[in-house]
């Protein structure tokens, strides 16, 4: 028996309890310009900043953006973003959940993980 092909979901169709991620990779691109060289923050959620002629102020443009963003909750951060592909200011899919492997006390007999 041969298997259906699914249909893609867009976020205009999926249902209330599906939660669409949207990821934020911002980065300052460089371009030119009639006057000369411009820089720009653009990130993969469709957001974009001002076109600046200084790399310093598209950068700021960065990090206030970065900043603007909600805090991950403590059971959605990643323990390894290197290995999960993924940043502090996004959830990680992977350990979203998972208790840690053990618990140390520390010096001060508080529990640590």
């Amino acid at each position: 028996m041969m298997a259906r092909p699914r249909k893609a979901v867009t976020a205009a169709q999926a249902p209330a309890s599906v939660s669409t991620v949207v990821r934020h990779r911002p980065v300052v691109a460089s371009g030119a310009d009639t006057v000369g060289r411009t820089y720009q923050m653009r990130c993969t959620c469709g957001r974009t900043g001002d076109v600046h002629q200084v790399r310093s102020l598209a950068r700021m443009d960065l990090e206030r953006h970065i900043t603007t963003l909600p805090l991950v909750p403590a059971r959605q951060q990643c323990r390894d973003p290197q290995r999960h592909d993924c940043r502090e200011w996004e959830p990680c899919a992977l350990c979203e959940g998972q208790e840690p492997l053990f618990t140390l006390t520390g010096p001060t007999g508080e529990e640590t993980a």
